[in-house]
């Protein structure tokens, strides 16, 4: 990564008192606080458990990531495509990632690609190019999103259910070790009620104090065991590239 030593939080920052990452308000939207709070968990649960070696974090963004894997691996590779507006001083490739990754084979034991995928307009070719690049037995961390508001249009052209995942490591040499849906049908709701009242911050701290109470009740429990299969608000999957 370039620049790592001028490296600062952004997208997650971490909480002493609860020992977890969280949504930074100063660089999350208000209407995004719910979901990102909610991810953030999911997310670093994986990284922790197998982030190693030489990874590559691709469609890395501002590498908000980078303070749960540091301690974890030898390197990190950061490659995005460009933005004018605001270059990206970590860096270390720039490239269109709907374009052949501009790396050698086999070079990485450990893929990152963080809420990428939706945004690849061929994006079993790029499935096809992440699994070029990684080492036989490496990791693969994938998240999408599923219910989810339309972003960063035009760029907005995917959403991905659990067979399609599942397919789509299959057809490119992965196994798939984990594939955990994140959220359910209350969250789908706290979700969109925070997008709701996202142009008022004292509605949305409101709104989150109440979600707080409400994770912790018995029937927000069972209502979103029972619903996450078939409203998920995104996907969390790990999958191993087959050695031969």
């Amino acid at each position: 990564m370039q620049n790592i030593s001028s490296w600062e939080p952004s997208k997650f920052i971490f909480n002493p008192k609860t020992r977890h990452w969280a949504a930074n308000p100063a660089h999350v939207s208000p209407g995004s606080w719910y979901l990102v709070g909610l991810y953030v968990a999911a997310y670093e649960r994986v990284i922790r458990a197998y982030a190693c070696g030489h990874l590559l974090d691709l469609g890395c963004g501002m590498v908000p990531f980078y303070g749960l894997y540091k301690d974890q691996v030898s390197e990190n590779t950061c490659i995005d495509w460009e933005n004018s507006i605001h270059p990206n001083p970590y860096l270390d490739v720039v490239a269109d990632l709907n374009q052949p990754f501009p790396l050698t084979d086999r070079q990485f034991d450990t893929v990152l690609c963080t809420d990428v995928l939706e945004h690849i307009a061929d994006p079993f070719a790029f499935m096809a190019e992440t699994a070029r690049v990684m080492a036989p037995n490496g990791h693969l961390l994938l998240t999408v999103p599923f219910f989810y508001w339309l972003h960063e249009v035009p760029y907005d052209y995917y959403r991905y259910t659990e067979f399609a995942l599942r397919k789509m490591c299959a057809d490119n040499g992965f196994e798939v070790v984990e594939l955990q849906a994140y959220g359910g049908y209350p969250d789908v709701l706290l979700d969109l009620l925070n997008k709701g009242v996202a142009s008022k911050r004292w509605a949305v701290k409101l709104l989150l104090s109440f979600a707080n109470f409400f994770q912790k009740t018995g029937i927000y429990r069972r209502v979103r065991a029972k619903s996450e299969a078939k409203f998920p608000l995104g996907y969390v999957v790990v999958a191993r590239k087959k050695s031969a």
